[in-house]
């Protein structure tokens, strides 16, 4: 009997199930394929219980020949194996139901909104309320997304709260977009405009994203900030062009900045 622990290959994602096949389950237990395909065909277990977790397909063997297989889902596996003995067995079911849980946490993970859901990314709880930014994610043993760390500004105090994963939903992309540009402007307002501009234009702001990163705390990933700094416009500065040189009113240093436009906004800049 094979005493694998790891049993990455033997279980699969098909049709947005986790399954197994008894191919593989007769390599991993030690057992002879045509006994496996007897017992599964040989079980007790009701005829909707069995359309429902076991598939029968074929498989080309090393001939290249076609052969009967058949795929089984969690339950399916469960009920074959009841009869498999013995302590080298009970360490493989072990393993083998770990994988599956494994498997599954990946698809629940990957389902719908879950997918979307990452570090960095802005949510609101289900029952609506305030925007937040996701700063971390907390898994529990089996690898599902269980609780997220989330931060958000009032004012110029950043604040951290632990709430459940499933009581989160992701924002329309206008309204994350909006509350982004919202966000890092006030950020940058509370730690002062002026230490941060390398403009000599009283109308231009020449920003180093990397300086930013170094001096305020909770901005999102760098990549999706650029993206969305492209589109600033009123009631924010407008956005011109990036990775423009510019002689430094700081440090009359040549510094590579993205540079706005603050002549026309409507909401005043705090120097």
């Amino acid at each position: 009997m094979n005493t694998l622990t790891q049993l990455d290959d033997a279980v699969f994602i098909q049709d947005q199930q986790v399954k197994t096949d008894s191919l593989k389950v007769a390599e991993v237990f030690g057992k002879p394929h045509k006994d496996v395909l007897q017992k599964i065909r040989t079980l007790d277990s009701s005829p909707d219980f069995n359309e429902r977790n076991f598939s029968p397909v074929e498989y080309l063997d090393s001939k290249g020949e076609s052969r009967p297989m058949y795929e089984m889902t969690k339950d399916g596996f469960i009920f074959l194996v009841m009869g498999f003995t013995g302590a080298a067995a009970a360490k493989i079911k072990e393993a083998y139901i770990n994988t599956f849980n494994q498997m599954a946490a990946v698809l629940y993970n990957n389902d719908g909104n879950h997918q979307q859901i990452h570090e960095g990314a802005v949510v609101q709880l289900k029952s609506g309320g305030p925007l937040y930014t996701i700063s971390k994610i907390f898994y529990d043993q089996n690898g599902y997304m269980q609780n997220a760390e989330v931060i958000w500004h009032n004012k110029a105090n950043l604040y951290r709260e632990l709430l459940p994963i499933n009581c989160l939903t992701l924002e329309s992309k206008n309204l994350i977009q909006n509350k982004t540009l919202e966000d890092f402007w006030a950020s940058l307002h509370n730690f002062g405009v002026g230490k941060l501009n390398h403009s000599r234009n009283q109308n231009i702001l020449a920003l180093n994203l990397m300086q930013i990163y170094q001096c305020i705390e909770g901005l999102p990933p760098k990549n999706q900030l650029s993206a969305i700094l492209m589109h600033s416009s009123n009631p924010f500065p407008i956005y011109m062009q990036h990775n423009h040189a510019v002689s430094s009113a700081i440090t009359n240093k040549t510094v590579k900045c993205w540079i706005f436009n603050t002549k026309q906004q409507q909401i005043p800049l705090l120097w």
